[in-house]
Parts: structure tokens; sequence; C-alpha cells
């Protein structure tokens, strides 16, 4: 008969941005392969002792504290590379540091870089990891004759270093989307849809220090003019949420038109979309 052990295996760790949808989807897995398998068994399998906390942990009602990090490691036999990306998810969603989310980001990448074997994913994933690597791949459209490094580097309005945007030619001239020349350089492939593929802790690193530029552009850099900061709070319904999500990826689409056809870029912008919960649902009262 096959353990827990023997059935992880099946699934990849490293594919995951939330611990409690890898533990979902491995006890469902389990569920399937053994008969009567139960959350108390599940959790008695983790290491965690025969109680309810793994059914808790997967439906959001508790944290996986990290003193557990190291029993369910050794309960699933995860090797080295395993042990910190796992450790490095369970802080991450623990944590509401932003410093403390970023170097566990990183940690999740440098993971996944190292064992990611195909070429062309480890390119994707390097290209959503890293904000500048976006910013300098856009930036090129505004310089459609080409442009060297010092000079695009000194043309940014956020802190970004000769070194990041080096980082960058060198990793866009290896993904074929750019050509260089004596020195010049020169846009010549498509646009990279965000998230295509591509590990959500990948994409999510990406979005955290777009919201920190964002912020930055608050500051007296930016005159209000150049700017358009904007927000609403409104209590809508389920139906309601739903709407707004489906708006808001039109409206993202829409963006992408209007860069699309617009062939005079003189300037490089960014646009960020952000819509969240401040209050826990509000459960409707089933009908008599």
């Amino acid at each position: 008969m096959g353990t827990l052990k023997s059935v992880r295996k099946r699934i990849d760790l490293i594919g995951y941005s939330n611990y409690r949808s890898y533990l979902e989807d491995l006890y469902q897995l389990a569920k399937h392969e053994f008969e009567s398998y139960s959350y108390l068994r599940f959790a008695s399998d983790l290491g965690l002792g025969l109680n309810n906390i793994a059914f808790t942990i997967i439906k959001g009602q508790r944290k996986l504290m990290f003193k557990h990090v190291r029993s369910v490691s050794d309960a699933l036999d995860f090797d080295s590379g395993e042990r910190r990306f796992f450790a490095s998810l369970v802080r991450l969603q623990n944590s509401s540091n932003i410093r403390e989310r970023l170097e566990d980001f990183d940690s999740l990448l440098s993971v996944a870089n190292h064992r990611s074997t195909h070429s062309e994913a480890k390119d994707a994933l390097l290209f959503f990891s890293a904000w500048h690597h976006a910013l300098v791949f856009e930036a090129l459209e505004v310089f459609p004759e080409g442009t060297t490094a010092q000079h695009m580097t000194k043309a940014f309005r956020v802190p970004i270093t000769p070194a990041q945007v080096r980082e960058s030619l060198e990793l866009l001239q290896k993904m074929k989307l750019i050509e260089e020349n004596d020195g010049s350089y020169k846009k010549i492939g498509k646009n990279i849809s965000m998230g295509a593929g591509i590990p959500g802790y990948g994409v999510l690193r990406f979005h955290l220090k777009m919201i920190e530029l964002a912020r930055e552009c608050l500051g007296s850099k930016f005159e209000p003019t150049e700017r358009n900061v904007s927000s609403v709070t409104i209590a809508v319904s389920e139906q309601g949420a739903q709407k707004l999500n489906a708006t808001i990826n039109e409206f993202r689409k829409r963006v992408f038109e209007i860069s699309n056809e617009d062939s005079h870029a003189v300037q490089l912008m960014q646009v960020n979309f952000q819509l969240f919960p401040l209050l826990e649902a509000k459960v409707e009262p089933s009908e008599s």
C-alpha cells in the first residue's frame, strides 16, 4: 500500500504559490488513493497530530505555524530545495511585512529557477520575476531606432541602476525579444502576456514592485498633471464583484489595444489595477 510520501511525488510543490492550495490538492489526491481517507488522518500523516488542524488550515481558518514546517517537510520527505521552497511559501503567506515578503519571493524564484530544466520556461520566469525586465523591454518602444544602455538608464524616472538595465538587456537578447547593433538596442519581439504559464509567485513579485512604484509617484518628483491616481470604495453583491472583475479585464485588454495601435510612443507609462475586499463577505440568509 502506498504512503503520503509516494503520493505527494505526483504533484510538483514548486509550481504552487499558495501552501493551502498545495495541501488541498495533496489531500484530494490521497483521498482518491486511500480508502476512507480523512482530514484527521491527513493531519496525522503530516506530523501534525490526530486532530482537525489540516482541515482548518486548508479552509483558511488558521495559519500553518512556521514551527510545523519542519514536521510537514519531514513527513513528506522533501529534499533540500523543496524544504527551502515550502518554508518561504509559508513565511510569504503568513507575513504582512513588505520587505520580508520580497525576500521570500526571491527565495521561491531562486529555487524554481535552479530546478527548471526547460530554458524557455526559465527565461519567462526570470522575465516576470524582476520588475525592471518588463520596464526595459517596453521602454525600447520609445526608441524605435534603438538606444544605448547608458542613455536608457538616464531616461528612467524611477530608481533603476545601470546594472539592472544591463541585466535586462542580456535576458531580452537571450529571449530574442531585442537585438543589439554596435551598443544600440532595438525591440524586435512581440508583447508578452503577463502570467502566461508563469507560477503565481513570479507575477506577484512584479505586481508588488509596481504597487511600490505607484506609491512613489505621489511624491514631489511627479507633477499632479503627470499622474492619474484615484480610488473608490463601494459595496456590491457577489454578482457585482464578478462584474467589476470582468470590467477590469476588459479595460486591461483595451489598454493593450491602445498601446498596439499607437506607433509613435514618446513615454513609458505604468497602469495598475487593484480590486480587493475590505470586509468579510456577508452570508445571505437562506429563503424559507
